[in-house]
């Protein structure tokens, strides 16, 4: 049997579609499409930076905090030291005769006139002449420098025995006088304590006013 025989026809090449584009095309429409990304992206970092820089500028950094205000420890003033008083010292030996002051007086002087232990000035006279009354003794209250005063009442309640001691009077030679009387000075305020006054005066005379005749003074 034979067979007809031909050529095998090519298979139908499609026809192009007139609204595709050309590869060629495309690819370089890609290209831009990144380019353009690209570029939007570099717009928009370097738009960061400047709104970056404006801000800083605006935006100015905060100062610290001001330091913690520091209360002072409050000052404690200094005690002033009370200063020791300076005693008076005594005087070695009686006063000479003559006018003298209170503080020249050591004991065992006689006076003449008499008005009051507590006169600033006395007139000592020889003890062998009438004389209104003697300092038969000058003493010193015992006590640290600084004890305090102690009182008026204190200090005199002392003086009845300091003053008619009979270390201080002659007794044998006072029995002469049946009004032998005795009176005393001595500190009597609180400025004169402190200010280092802490003698005390025994004076004796005679409650007629009649004078004495010798001392009645324990002779030391």
């Amino acid at each position: 049997m034979t067979g007809g025989g031909g050529s095998v026809p090519a298979p139908a090449t499609p026809d192009p579609d007139p609204d595709a584009p050309a590869e060629g095309e495309a690819a370089a429409r890609d290209r831009r499409s990144r380019i353009v990304v690209i570029v939007s992206i570099a717009v928009l970092a370097l738009a960061g930076l400047a709104l970056a820089f404006l801000v800083g500028t605006r935006l100015q950094p905060a100062p610290p905090p001001p330091a913690p205000e520091t209360t002072a420890a409050p000052v404690t003033p200094t005690p002033t030291p009370t200063p020791t008083p300076t005693l008076a010292p005594l005087p070695a030996a009686p006063a000479a005769p003559g006018v003298v002051s209170w503080e020249e007086l050591g004991g065992g002087e006689c006076l003449d006139p008499w008005a009051s232990p507590w006169a600033r000035e006395f007139t000592v006279v020889d003890c062998v002449q009438p004389h209104r009354a003697q300092l038969v003794a000058r003493g010193v209250f015992d006590g640290d420098a600084l004890a305090p005063y102690p009182g008026e009442q204190a200090l005199t309640s002392q003086l009845g025995l300091r003053c008619a001691s009979p270390d201080v009077v002659d007794l044998v030679t006072a029995e002469q006088y049946a009004d032998l009387q005795y009176q005393a000075a001595y500190p009597a305020t609180e400025e004169q304590w402190a200010a280092g006054d802490r003698s005390y005066f025994c004076f004796v005379f005679r409650g007629s006013g009649e004078p004495l005749t010798g001392s009645v003074a324990v002779a030391s």
